[in-house]
């Protein structure tokens, strides 16, 4: 059969990676923070800065070659990705979780030990608790028993902002 016939088929064997291929692989998955998800910085790393007019380029012709994109995937699907995964997710919400609770209730002073406005802070506990929504989502049978229903439908909060006396007034006391 050629290798024509054999690509129809499927039956052509997949093409081994170079040790670059491979380490440009490791690099995109598993680089951190500096490397994981940033193929022109992997292919950088891995190929050095004169290994291609373009680097970007360069890196998306390598992602799209089949053995490449095929070798990430399996990274990507394979037990100690979906545990790292897990593991980040779990810090994740316990950070919003801490983030959150300490947003809806703390109340906060200017560094003259006056009160500052909560509104700022419970908007941040509010979106703290939208995204753990995001990460977990809940769902209930009776989805109108979350909305808060009103005559157009829109929320109105009253802020109340701490009276701040005059300078002269705290001179006095």
């Amino acid at each position: 059969m050629s290798e024509k016939t054999s690509k129809i088929h499927g039956t052509r064997e997949e093409k081994p990676l170079t040790e670059q291929e491979l380490h440009f692989c490791e690099l995109y998955v598993n680089g951190g923070l500096e490397y994981a998800g940033r193929p022109k910085k992997c292919y950088v790393e891995v190929f050095g800065e004169k290994a291609a007019k373009n680097p970007h380029s360069a890196a998306n012709y390598l992602m799209n070659k089949p053995h490449v994109l095929t070798h990430i995937k399996a990274l990507l699907s394979s037990d100690r990705f979906e545990i790292e995964t897990n593991a980040i997710k779990l810090q994740v919400t316990e950070t919003l979780k801490a983030v959150m609770d300490e947003t809806a209730t703390t109340d906060y002073t200017d560094r003259f030990g006056v009160p500052l406005s909560p509104a700022p802070l419970r908007a941040v506990s509010v979106n703290a608790a939208k995204a753990l929504m995001e990460i977990f989502p809940i769902r209930h049978k009776e989805e109108s028993r979350l909305r808060i229903e009103g005559g157009d439908g829109n929320v109105i909060f009253n802020v109340i902002v701490p009276h701040n006396p005059p300078q002269d007034e705290e001179a006095q006391d």
